[in-house]
């Protein structure tokens, strides 16, 4: 993936995304195009590589625009038609003629024309259909082409993490506070201990032997129902209080945690955070940055959650799925950054 840090989808993502889509088609020529932002030629070595013995041809548009709607079927027939060359290689060496031939086209941009699919004239060499007028199909797979939910462009592992990085950050913060100040977390916790009888330091210790038992960063999975970490109270409060009320908790942790107003820093909120963005702002900054923790620590470990399952769901844009999980990862980086930076809070004894 390193190799290809610059696509959506690596050459290996683009190879599984288009034999999918092989064993949907219903017309005997399928088109694919795909926007390549780094060398294409690279690009389209591995993907050859990896479709080999099927019955894909990949091609490097350098000549076609493909931005004309009533010329595109005309423009893609005869890019076939020039590269017969490439065709009769790659369908040639195959046992049997396939009932689908696909073509991938490696794009600088991905066309200004809708995914449509229309009748065409094949070249007279092509084989099966040659002369003959089929429905061929175009479709982008640079926004579409799809995958499971734990797809490596995912980045769970790395989510996890991240998110246990961000429990570290915030158990030290919640722990220097109570010893400095002992009441300071009293509203936090009478909002988020629920059932549990004992106090918020007897939580922090609970907390901090939960966490030891940790041994695989990668795989951590808060878990809200025992809460015995912060993230997993964090979690269970999202999930059971409105999101008009959510403000209020966020003013709680804010004051648990000490944070300064203003804060000194700027931090990354997630898109999550801003759709839950309630009706009115909340009125400190302090407040705004607790808020968006408890968003993304709940969004973060709902991800988690989801992809643990993902055979339960379908298959979502590959870009969405990365987009999500980097907009996570900054935002639990910089929560995770801000939270260890700030100064000690004072003693009040």
């Amino acid at each position: 993936m390193t190799a290809y840090i610059d696509e959506h989808m690596s050459p290996h993502r683009l190879a599984q995304v288009v034999a999918d889509r092989l064993d949907t088609e219903e017309s005997p020529v399928a088109g694919y195009w795909y926007e390549v932002r780094g060398d294409r030629g690279t690009y389209a070595d591995e993907l050859r590589r990896l479709l080999a013995g099927s019955p894909v041809v990949v091609l490097v548009v350098r000549e076609v625009v493909f931005d004309n709607p009533n010329a595109v079927q005309a423009e893609f027939v005869d890019l076939i038609d020039k590269h017969r060359d490439e065709f009769e290689k790659v369908l040639g060496a195959l046992p049997e003629y396939a009932p689908v031939v696909a073509v991938v086209l490696l794009t600088r941009r991905v066309p200004a024309v809708p995914q449509l699919a229309s009748p065409a004239v094949m070249p007279g060499w092509f084989p099966r259909v040659g002369g003959t007028v089929v429905s061929v199909y175009l479709r982008d797979l640079t926004w579409t082409g799809g995958a499971a939910i734990d797809c490596s462009e995912s980045a769970v592992p790395e989510i996890s993490s991240g998110l246990f990085r961000l429990d570290e950050a915030l158990f030290e913060r919640l722990t220097c506070v109570h010893a400095a100040e002992p009441a300071a977390a009293d509203a936090f916790w009478e909002r988020v201990r629920f059932d549990d009888g004992y106090d918020f330091g007897a939580f922090l210790s609970r907390s901090r032997r939960s966490r030891a038992a940790v041994r695989n960063r990668q795989a951590f999975r808060p878990d809200a129902g025992k809460g015995t970490t912060v993230v997993a109270r964090l979690w269970k409060i999202v999930q059971r209080t409105p999101p008009e009320a959510l403000g209020r908790v966020g003013a709680n942790l804010a004051t648990a945690l000490r944070l300064p107003e203003p804060l000194d820093r700027d931090w990354h909120q997630p898109f999550v955070s801003v759709l839950g963005r309630p009706a009115n702002r909340p009125p400190a900054m302090a407040t705004a940055f607790a808020s968006s923790v408890l968003r993304t620590v709940a969004a973060s470990a709902q991800f988690i959650t989801v992809a643990a399952h993902a055979d339960a769901y379908g298959a979502y844009p590959v870009t969405l799925l990365r987009s999500n999980s980097l907009d996570l990862l900054v935002a639990m980086r910089d929560a995770t950054s801000l939270l260890q930076t700030l100064d000690p809070p004072r003693s009040t004894t």
